[in-house]
């Protein structure tokens, strides 16, 4: 086949075609911005002041917990650990209890001395949702963070703000495949803005691998000496009541390092 050279018209039209394409790459690229609900933040900002206006650097709570699994019950205590806004480790101790470490994005299962990484798509809800207060500093401190107000509503005959939060990856294109990982429900108490319940979906991957409804209720907040820590913990799966924590003792600022929060 013979081939004819291109003329200075045709170059110049490759030429523009390719600045006009990278142009708008990057404009997709630096223009994405997370939505975010003025009101939702207000409400989330407000909840931060209400439980202790700073996050501790560190955490420190052991209680009891029962666990229900279909017809086996267990009893036995629970460490729960955090650090800063994006490090948590809880720690069940019962006969098929395990430890779930989370650590700035990755997350581990260790049972016994056998430490399993967890994937990606189950690490976005895998932050030990029990001590809310760094849980939702983490959303505020994040840009990418998501938030859209619901709306007033009552639970339980108590009158709560309802907010919804979700990372958007926005300044990470090639993770936004896992924002519908990472929705989250908050139900607040509307006149003292603690959280009375947090709702997520875990789910191992993507595509037909189930979903499993998380609900996460709390109560009995006590000022442990510094923050408000809600005492009375109780999570559900799919609706079905399956963890109740009573938390005895809680200690913060007591120096706690990343060797507590080992992840692979």
């Amino acid at each position: 086949m013979k081939r004819f050279p291109l003329g200075p018209l045709s170059i110049l039209v490759i030429y523009f075609g390719l600045v006009l394409q990278i142009a708008a790459a990057q404009t997709q690229t630096t223009t994405t911005t997370a939505t975010q609900d003025p009101q939702a933040v207000s409400v989330l900002q407000q909840s931060v002041v209400a439980m202790g206006t700073t996050t501790p650097s560190d955490s420190t709570a052991t209680g009891t917990i029962t666990t229900v699994a279909g017809s086996l019950t267990e009893n036995g205590t629970v460490t729960i650990l955090t650090r800063g806004a994006d490090q948590t480790s809880e720690q069940i101790q019962t006969p098929h209890g395990s430890t779930i470490v989370y650590s700035q994005g990755q997350a581990s299962e260790i049972s016994g001395a056998a430490s399993t990484p967890l994937s990606m798509e189950l690490t976005q809800t895998s932050q030990c949702p029990y001590f809310p207060l760094p849980l939702i500093a983490s959303a505020l401190n994040n840009p990418d963070t998501g938030y859209k107000y619901i709306g007033l509503e009552s639970l339980n005959g108590v009158s709560v703000q309802h907010v919804q939060i979700w990372n958007s990856y926005a300044s990470v294109p090639q993770m936004q495949a896992l924002s519908e990982f990472t929705v989250a429900d908050l139900w607040l108490d509307a006149a003292s803005y603690l959280p009375t319940r947090l709702s997520y979906t875990h789910r191992v991957a993507g595509g037909s691998e189930p979903r499993i409804t998380v609900d996460v209720y709390y109560s009995n907040y006590q000022n442990m000496g510094g923050a408000f820590y809600p005492l009375s913990i109780l999570k559900s799966f799919n609706g079905t009541p399956s963890v109740s924590i009573t938390i005895q003792r809680v200690a913060f600022n007591t120096g706690l390092t990343n060797q507590e929060f080992p992840v692979q």
